[in-house]
């Protein structure tokens, strides 16, 4: 590992980062694609009371549906409301995220460091590739994490198409940037 590898994961990840902060606070494309309940004080409630901890929650989840505990009235009603609705896939914090902190922050900038880092190392294993080449390696980088972490959301969970091509544009973005800081960087 070089200097050089560690500057352009610094630069790489704080691209990436900055871009993110940007993307979800000035434009519109990610407020756009998230719904918002009818009665949100009666969801909250019912998530209260049937939640009790945080963490993933499908509705109906038809994987605990094998723990030996379960009737088969139960399981039909179960696999009918998979075919027809209402179906949910969602991440439950019953007590809320507390007050926004930096916590969350420096944990996003690490986490793009690290995949700087990542695609600094891919990119250092090829031969001589000119500047443009290298930014689009790192753009193509972009464009895999947006594919395989956002499309098996919509396949499985049903995520919205808006969504997961936000997500994919923004990641394209960011990543097509990084590359312009770490293919100079390499250059130097």
């Amino acid at each position: 590992m070089s200097k050089n590898h560690l500057k352009c994961a610094l630069i790489g990840g704080l691209i990436v980062f900055i871009w993110g902060l940007f993307s979800w606070m000035v434009f519109p494309w990610h407020q756009t694609c998230l719904k918002k309940f009818t009665n949100e004080s009666d969801v909250a409630d019912t998530i209260r009371d049937n939640a009790p901890e945080a963490g993933m929650y499908v509705l109906p989840n038809t994987f605990a549906y094998h723990d030996g505990n379960t009737s088969q009235r139960d399981m039909a009603r179960g696999m009918e409301m998979l075919e027809k609705g209402p179906f949910m896939f969602a991440s439950v914090r019953p007590n809320g995220i507390g007050k926004m902190s930096m916590g969350p922050f420096i944990i996003s900038l690490i986490i793009q460091i690290i995949g700087a880092f990542i695609v600094t190392w891919l990119l250092m294993q090829t031969k001589n590739l000119p500047f443009k080449k290298q930014v689009g390696f790192v753009t193509v980088f972009g464009l895999g994490v947006g594919i395989l972490g956002q499309f098996p959301d919509w396949n499985w969970w049903g995520f919205s198409y808006g969504y997961i091509l936000s997500n994919i544009v923004d990641l394209i973005i960011g990543w097509f940037l990084a590359g312009f800081g770490i293919a100079k960087v390499l250059k130097k």
